[in-house]
């Protein structure tokens, strides 16, 4: 009789014990589901929290992109990769603790899309390096007595050979920036000399890729000789010959210029009277500049990832 009153007990004492892990594993899946919603609330609250230095970031932009757009302006022809390079070397030394020294609505989309700058911080730089950009033209404009004036009417233009020169100059350029921040054994001076060593190769690497352009605009001007040479918009030539290289920066496109037909002829530094000064803020310099950043930045990322799987 007292071995069927334990085989009875047994079956109820092992259904309260599956009953207690039930509720016990009921309970662990609560705590952890209430710790990932949790995580995650603090998560959007650090993205969303704005830093308490974010106006010496707008003015350090607001500096850093007003000296790179001057440095665009007047450099010369032959030499302004290396120019612009070291202004941005300069650049980066001086404000890069502050605020990145990114001074490119370019730069600033690329390492948002690689996750290393957050959300709510993104139009700040941007309206801080147009900010910078805009001021660098009104100072030119000042200095000029108004002959550095603007014309915005090619803004929706879009040539898919000046899309594809500014597209891959910006890559080859935030490669070179990710590849720089990704080295954290870098001291403050290499990283400034890294990064504007990237702008010099991104501009060489673009610059080569309007030469070719404009021989093949050349070309196909000598071959339609027979046809009509003023094109609709009233320019002599077709509108890859005006450009003078790519700008690998929206601010900085602001301010720079296509060639009018009498600086063509002549190198001048202002155009002729009654000409137009178009601007190269287009939206193929847009779209082109943002696309590229956010290729070269990733694709940075992805190259890096693989290294470290085969380590």
């Amino acid at each position: 009789m007292a071995t069927k009153k334990t085989s009875k007990k047994a079956p109820v004492k092992a259904a309260e014990k599956k009953t207690a892990a039930a509720k016990t594993e009921t309970k662990t899946t609560v705590k952890r589901v209430v710790a990932e919603s949790t995580a995650k609330s603090k998560r959007v609250e650090l993205d969303s929290k704005l830093p308490n230095n974010l106006i010496n970031i707008v003015i350090a932009e607001v500096i850093g992109t007003f000296i790179l757009t001057l440095a665009a302006l007047f450099a010369s022809d032959i030499l302004s990769s290396m120019y612009v390079g070291f202004a941005l070397m300069f650049i980066v030394a001086i404000i890069g603790n502050i605020s990145g020294a990114h001074v490119n609505p370019a730069v600033t989309f690329g390492l948002w899309t690689m996750r290393k700058l957050k959300t709510v911080l993104v139009p700040f730089y941007w309206g801080a390096q147009f900010l910078g950009a805009m001021a660098a033209i009104v100072l030119v404009g000042s200095l000029t007595n108004g002959g550095f004036a603007l014309s915005f009417d090619q803004f929706t233009a879009f040539s898919w050979n000046i899309f594809a020169m500014e597209l891959v100059g910006t890559a080859v350029f935030v490669f070179g920036i990710a590849a720089v921040l990704q080295r954290k054994e870098i001291k403050a001076a290499g990283q400034a000399f890294g990064i504007g060593l990237a702008l010099m190769i991104g501009l060489v690497v673009s610059g080569s890729i309007s030469s070719y352009i404009k021989s093949t605009a050349i070309a196909k001007i000598q071959k339609d000789q027979s046809t009509t040479q003023t094109e609709k918009n009233g320019r002599t030539y077709p509108r890859e010959i005006y450009i003078s290289g790519a700008t690998l920066n929206p601010a900085v496109s602001l301010a720079v210029t296509e060639k009018t037909d009498s600086q063509l002829r002549s190198n001048g530094v202002l155009p002729a009277e009654g000409e137009k000064s178009y601007s190269r803020f287009s939206l193929e310099v847009i779209a082109a500049t943002l696309i590229g950043a956010a290729l070269g930045g990733n694709l940075f990322l992805l190259v890096n990832y693989r290294n470290k799987d085969e380590e």
